[in-house]
């Protein structure tokens, strides 16, 4: 099974959102490095503070995010 997330991840300069694709669902601390090229944040570590379900639906698939500040 494959889990699918929006994750909104707020940096330093501005607020950005990716996509995460994981065979395990994500929690609050979890860290993954952002695949996002061409960006500010492209494989740099982000940790998760938060996730919600979808508005509806009973699984996960929003989560929220901080750059993490050491790689």
């Amino acid at each position: 099974m494959t889990y699918t997330y929006r994750v909104f991840i707020e940096t330093e300069d501005a607020n950005t959102d990716a996509m995460h694709y994981a065979s395990e669902k994500l929690y609050e601390g979890a860290i993954f490095r952002v695949n996002k090229p061409g960006t500010y944040i492209h494989g740099r570590p982000v940790i998760i503070y938060q996730v919600d379900n979808h508005p509806g639906h009973e699984t996960p698939g929003i989560a929220h995010a901080r750059v993490e500040a050491r790689d």
